[in-house]
C-alpha cells in the first residue's frame, strides 16, 4: 500500500485511467487493516470469496 501513489501515477502517465485500479486498491487497503498485510493479492481474493454476515 505505500507504493500506491506511485502506482496512479505511473499508470496516469502512461495515458491510462488510474481510477480502474481504485477498486482494487481498497479492497487491498481493506485487507491491511483486518491484518493481512504479510499476504499478497490472494487476500483481496478471499474478500471477494467471502459470503455476507
Amino acid at each position: 500500500m505505500a507504493g500506491t501513489p506511485t502506482f496512479l501515477g505511473t499508470g496516469g502517465g502512461t495515458g491510462r485511467q488510474p481510477g480502474t485500479a481504485r477498486p482494487v486498491l481498497a479492497l487491498m487497503r481493506r485487507r491491511l487493516d483486518e491484518g493481512g498485510g504479510e499476504e499478497d493479492l490472494t487476500g483481496v481474493i478471499d474478500l471477494l470469496l467471502r459470503r455476507p454476515e
